[in-house]
């Protein structure tokens, strides 16, 4: 009698165990296709790009030709300007849509180096309070300079269909400046709102060769310094413009084919560069975990110092070489 209720207990006890875990398998299984599904990105990537054509149609009709004159800078503004790093940085700002002011932006990195130096001086002293102040300044540029670069390469990859796109229009017989803004309408951020910018800029008076280099100011590519080279010759000496943006589109989808076949054949050296790079660290908190005493000799005695200090300059020089070797420039 106890053996068959112990075993009607086991029964029991692995019927709830399945059942528990088909409920949390079909309930993740449930969350990843609600998240998943296509109808819903199709209809999230369409309320996006509406609000986006939106926002361009309210900035068209509420702009008027009086731009903001640069003059409107404040005193520290004006004081700023002339450094050169000041003005790479507002350059940087631009180029990642990053409407600051330069005041407030420096203001943040005096805030981060200031909390991280306090923390790092409280931790470890007067070295790490120098550490992570220098950390904490470089944080915000580095911030905005990832923000820029991923904003480029995605301007980047949207720039060969815009050229397809603006040479359907003009085989079809609409003017340039037309082109920009159906290109405008068309392709999402940040594409569609550089070149809405461009036509703006010409629909308010502005020369179209001056706005397509205030584009390539906006826009540090070489893809895109070809495409306005090749308009500005163009509207000099004449020629077939569409069949010119036809070829500099292909030319740039084989960029990106060779540039991928490029990454391929690198992937081998920079994971062993990664191995290589992060085996002397993960080994010294090993070490320091398993044996704190003698590890810490290499902090503590002056040889093991200059063994350190010597050992870092050589992971940065090894660094820098993988760097060099593994990244070719297409």
């Amino acid at each position: 009698m106890a053996g068959e209720l112990f075993h009607s207990l086991d029964y029991s006890l692995l019927i709830l165990i399945c059942l528990i875990f088909l409920s949390f398998f079909f309930l993740i299984r449930g969350i990843f296709l609600f998240l998943a599904n296509p109808e819903r990105l199709h209809q999230r990537r369409l309320k996006k790009r509406l609000r986006e054509m939106e926002g361009l149609q309210s900035s068209l009709n509420a702009s008027t030709l009086l731009k903001k004159a640069s003059l409107e800078k404040s005193a520290l503004d004006r004081i700023l300007s002339k450094f050169s790093l000041v003005n790479q940085i507002q350059t940087m700002m631009l180029q990642a849509n990053l409407h600051w002011k330069m005041g407030t932006f420096l203001v943040l990195v005096a805030f981060s180096g200031l909390a991280m130096g306090g923390v790092g001086l409280v931790k470890w002293g007067v070295w790490g309070g120098l550490a992570g102040g220098g950390l904490g300044l470089l944080l915000p540029y580095k911030i905005l300079a990832r923000k820029r670069n991923r904003r480029l390469k995605k301007f980047e990859k949207q720039l060969p269909d815009a050229l397809d796109l603006l040479a359907r229009g003009l085989r079809a017989g609409h003017a340039f400046p037309t082109g920009l803004q159906q290109v405008a309408k068309e392709m999402a951020d940040p594409l569609g709102t550089e070149f809405f910018e461009t036509f703006r800029e010409f629909n308010h008076g502005l020369d179209l060769n001056t706005a397509l280099l205030n584009l390539c100011h906006r826009i540090k590519l070489q893809d895109l310094n070809f495409f306005t080279t090749a308009v500005l010759i163009q509207r000099e000496t004449g020629g077939n413009l569409t069949e010119i943006l036809e070829k500099i589109s292909i030319l740039i989808r084989e960029r990106f084919k060779l540039r991928n076949q490029v990454k391929a054949l690198t992937a081998e050296g920079r994971l062993s560069g990664l191995i290589l790079l992060l085996l002397p660290p993960v080994l010294a908190v090993l070490l320091m975990a398993v044996n704190p005493e003698y590890g810490s000799q290499l902090f503590t005695h002056p040889t093991g110092q200059i063994m350190c200090g010597v050992a870092v300059g050589f992971q940065l020089l090894g660094m820098w070489a993988i760097h060099k070797i593994v990244n070719i420039k297409v």
